[in-house]
């Protein structure tokens, strides 16, 4: 048993890659979606109060404990980099910030847990970067859980909560996200990381690869940029589609 355990947490790395479209990724991207679907399907379910205090209570329980127990990890498995263990990418941040927005119900944490967590866990879950270590392993439990939970608490911000996209919204991810690009670049550069991919793709692709840093760079945040602004019309769409009427409001961002 004990073995078993520092199997699971070891910290000497496999060199594995995830496969991408394998049975086990397959799995996990139906899991994903059906619980997407379940939310959307059931959402007026949940103006049942308890319904909607439990599912919060889980999301913010799970998230937690996915976070602290990913730092302890790093902290006690020896498998520490400044490059690569804190919580600068933008997936664990928006992780924390749908943590705040369960558990204050403020519009600033709500807005980021939507954009960088709808899109990010997405991209994520379709496309996984993971840790170099093979199943089974605390890591990538860590990773799918994560992005599991933190796409379905962006869609109960969406479908159940009606949180409103707006051109505020927009507005404001925006310039969150460039100046936080802005930040994370030039720390990229001082401590020769990559956080937010931003100075290197994630994956090996010849024709990103051979771009010149900088001009990758500006491809990078561009994507990111154009992410978000197809997310605000996308939504808008189905909004509109849903008979869902939302209003243009102003934001108290605090």
């Amino acid at each position: 048993m004990i073995n078993n355990l520092k199997y699971f947490f070891r910290g000497t790395p496999d060199n594995y890659s995830f496969p991408i479209m394998s049975t086990m990724h397959l799995v996990i991207l139906l899991v994903a979606l059906l619980g997407t679907l379940l939310i959307i399907k059931n959402k007026d379910s949940f103006k049942d109060s308890r319904l909607d205090k439990y599912f919060k209570i889980t999301v913010v329980s799970v998230l937690s404990v996915q976070q602290i127990s990913l730092y302890l990890w790093y902290a006690f498995s020896g498998y520490f980099t400044i490059k690569e263990s804190l919580p600068l990418y933008n997936c664990r941040i928006a992780i924390i910030f749908t943590i705040l927005a369960f558990v204050t119900n403020k519009n600033i944490f709500k807005n980021v847990s939507c954009y960088w967590g709808l899109i990010g866990s997405i991209f994520a879950l379709l496309f996984p970067s993971t840790d170099p270590f093979n199943f089974p392993h605390y890591t990538l439990l860590s990773f799918f859980i994560g992005h599991i939970v933190m796409l379905w608490a962006s869609i109960y911000l969406l479908y159940v909560e009606k949180y409103p996209i707006t051109k505020k919204s927009l507005h404001s991810i925006l310039i969150f996200t460039n100046v936080y690009n802005v930040l994370i670049y030039k720390f990229n550069i001082i401590f020769s990381a990559n956080y937010g991919y931003l100075n290197a793709p994630p994956f090996n692709v010849d024709l990103l690869l051979n771009m010149k840093p900088f001009a990758y760079t500006i491809l990078a945040a561009s994507v990111f940029n154009v992410s978000m602004i197809l997310f605000y019309i996308t939504v808008k769409h189905i909004y509109k589609n849903s008979s869902i009427e939302i209003n243009e409001i102003n934001f108290t961002y605090c």
